[in-house]
Parts: C-alpha cells; sequence; structure tokens
C-alpha cells in the first residue's frame, strides 16, 4: 500500500487541492461575504499564477517531498515514531499536533523576525481577501517552510497515516479558512494585522 500511494501522491494532492479550491471558490461566488473591488480575474490569475510557480520551485528544489519522506522515513525506521513502541493511533495523534505545532511555531517566526516578515508580508499584502489569500507565499518562504516540514517529517518518523491526514486537514484548512472570512487579530509587537492561523504541514 504505501508504494501505491507514494506512487500516487502528487495525483491525490492536486485532485485534493483543486477538488477543495474549486468547491470554496464556488462557494465565495455563490454567496459573497463582501464585495470585490478588484476583478477576481486579475487577483486570481496573479495569485494562483504563483502557486504554479512556487510548485515548480518546490519540485525543482527538493527531490523528495514530505509524504515520500514520510515513506522513506517509515521503510528504514528513521524517527522518533518508529523507535519508540506506542499504537498506531497514538501515533496518528501525536503527529498531527506536533506537526501543527511546528506549522504555528514557524508562522510565528515569520511574523516575529524582521527578514522573515519581509518574505511573508507578501501573503498579507493581497489587496482582497478570497479563497487565493491562502495560497499566496513568496516562493523563498516556501522553499524555507518545505525545509522545516521535512527535517520535522524525519525527526520524528511520522507516520504515513498521520501525514496524509495531515495533508488532508492542510488543504482545506487554507481553502475554508479563507473562504469562510475567520480572522485570527494577532498583535506581536512588530504590527498587526488581520491573518489566518494556518495549520498544516505538507
Amino acid at each position: 500500500m504505501p508504494e501505491s500511494i507514494f506512487a500516487t501522491e502528487p495525483q491525490l494532492r492536486l485532485i485534493a487541492f483543486l477538488g477543495v479550491l474549486v468547491a470554496m471558490a464556488l462557494w465565495e461566488l455563490a454567496a459573497p461575504r463582501r464585495r470585490q473591488e478588484i476583478p477576481r480575474v486579475i487577483r486570481w490569475t496573479n495569485n494562483l499564477g504563483l502557486v504554479m510557480i512556487d510548485t515548480i520551485l518546490l519540485r525543482l528544489s527538493f527531490p523528495i517531498l514530505a509524504v515520500g519522506l514520510a515513506v522513506i522515513a517509515q521503510e528504514r525506521g528513521w524517527g522518533l515514531f518508529n523507535i519508540i513502541e506506542m499504537p498506531r493511533w497514538v501515533a496518528v495523534l501525536v503527529s498531527i499536533v506536533l506537526l501543527d505545532l511546528v506549522i504555528y511555531l514557524q508562522h510565528v517566526m515569520f511574523h516575529a523576525v524582521p527578514a522573515l516578515w519581509r518574505l511573508h508580508r507578501m501573503h498579507h499584502a493581497d489587496l482582497e481577501f478570497d479563497v487565493t489569500t491562502g495560497l499566496r507565499f513568496h516562493p523563498v518562504e516556501i522553499i524555507m517552510s518545505m525545509g522545516i516540514k521535512l527535517a520535522v517529517v524525519m525527526a520524528l518518523g511520522v507516520n504515513l497515516h498521520s501525514k496524509l491526514t495531515q495533508a488532508r486537514l492542510e488543504e482545506w484548512m487554507v481553502s475554508d479558512l479563507s473562504a469562510l472570512d475567520l480572522l485570527v487579530i494577532q498583535i506581536d509587537g512588530l504590527h498587526m494585522d488581520d491573518n489566518l492561523l494556518m495549520l498544516g504541514a505538507v
């Protein structure tokens, strides 16, 4: 089973990502929460074009991404959860919580460190707020984020099932929270901004 998942992982991720994105975009079109001043075609073209650039750079920069590394770690016994005996459901639960915690701390770091904020503010500089805002990230931030995620996946020896669950959660959180307009107001001493609490890895 892991081999078949590993072989089809890019296609599964793309289908899940596009499915959630299209569903949320249609929801926004059918029941908008606010009036858009800038035509969607301009913003969506820019934001989705940036997603394509980020995706291409990730594939060129890393020979393997998080799900593939989770498979290899599981097969070779790398990482904490491949050394410590525990029920699978506990490993899955702990993996999801720890991965979300790392991504949250990464997000805080990108707000608190001025050099990293200069990269991350591209996400906050969107002139409108909709489903594509949650996808708008600087390519250097995406590469750094993937490096952090890969390091954590290997150190933990994340169970493949938890990594797939995590990927599904991330796709849902990124698109769904943007579409529903849920805001977390963060005041970190450097600035105040409306921001999504981005949970998930991959």
